[in-house]
């Protein structure tokens, strides 16, 4: 926001969690509760907090501060509210109130926008879409010949039950046993113990690595293809990550998947539960090193042309400027 000409103000719930964010890059940054109190939903002083700052517009991130949509509406009524969806679940009952509530909703995927109009019942006057913008790029030659050593497979996502690496884990491990392959998984989260179990299960330890890296570039310049089983996403940051750094994907195409990358160019989309077509897109890549080059780079491009964070940052602004002057328009009639 600062870099598009508006004052932008923060306030975050809890203090810490995976998002590091710095306070001197805005106008105004509060944190609410005085201490982690591992309660999502409690938010002291919001309101006002959100009178010391006098914004035009309040911009709901997550789906919990959604749930104070109603009460800024009362307090606060001169405040345009602008709802944002993109996690891909079934919103809430207070999630959903709150969309249909606010003057305006963002949601990052063009599947998402349909699913917000049906089921979900959103007007379609209200949604606007704005893909996610990226913050990494890789600069630097994308992937040039592999050597001779193992097709290097990454999987970035939290430990949670709908990320499916699970199944991802079976899928590796009934590749044919001819090709050479490790795969590292990134991520935190509370099924972690269960998928270590589960590589033991399957004896393959040798091949799989876990881990967590604050720095992603260096993550993704390190491995050739991202593989993605998640069966419940909106616009998954790994694969547009991916995508700019210069890696194919291979994905279950759920929700806004297929808009990451451009099909059998540089990623293959898997129908879900498909795991044979799955295993084969993997096989494939590992046995023609030319075409996992031309994907490689066909991937930069798509991540560059799509995802640039710079374009996507302004677009998202101009919405809710649109936002704001429509709502202006109607209420001067």
């Amino acid at each position: 926001g600062q870099n598009h000409g508006h004052e932008t103000g923060v306030l975050v719930f809890r203090p810490g969690g995976a998002l590091k964010v710095e306070p001197r890059d805005f106008s105004f940054f509060k944190t609410l509760q005085p201490f982690n109190t591992r309660i999502d939903e409690w938010a002291p002083r919001i309101v006002g907090q959100i009178l010391n700052f006098q914004p035009q517009a309040v911009v709901f991130m997550g789906k919990v501060a959604h749930l104070y949509g109603p009460t800024i509406a009362n307090y606060l009524p001169s405040i345009t509210r602008v709802a944002t969806y993109r996690s891909g679940k079934p919103p809430v009952a207070y999630y959903r109130r709150a969309m249909l509530e606010a003057h305006g909703v963002i949601t990052n995927s063009h599947a998402e926008h349909k699913r917000l109009i049906s089921p979900w019942g959103i007007p379609e006057k209200l949604i606007h879409t704005v893909l996610n913008g990226c913050i990494i790029h890789n600069e630097g030659p994308v992937l040039t010949e592999r050597s001779t050593g193992p097709l290097k497979l990454l999987c970035v996502a939290m430990f949670r039950p709908q990320k499916n690496q699970i199944e991802l884990l079976e899928i590796l491990s009934s590749l044919p046993p001819g090709i050479d392959w490790r795969c590292t998984f990134a991520g935190t989260g509370k099924t972690l113990k269960t998928c270590k179990a589960k590589v033991r299960e399957l004896k393959v330890q040798d091949r799989v690595d876990f881990t967590w890296s604050d720095n992603p570039v260096e993550l993704y310049n390190s491995h050739d293809i991202l593989v993605h089983s998640s069966t419940k996403e909106s616009l998954p940051n790994s694969l547009i990550e991916a995508q700019c750094c210069g890696l194919p994907v291979v994905a279950y195409l759920v929700n806004g998947v297929r808009e990451c990358f451009e099909e059998g160019v540089s990623g293959f989309g898997i129908p879900v539960g498909s795991r044979h077509a799955f295993r084969d897109a993997i096989h494939l890549l590992a046995m023609e090193p030319k075409r996992l080059r031309s994907m490689s780079e066909a991937a930069h491009e798509f991540g560059r042309k799509h995802f640039n964070f710079g374009e996507r940052a302004r677009e998202f602004f101009e919405v809710i400027e649109s936002i704001q002057r429509t709502r202006e328009q109607q209420e001067a009639r």
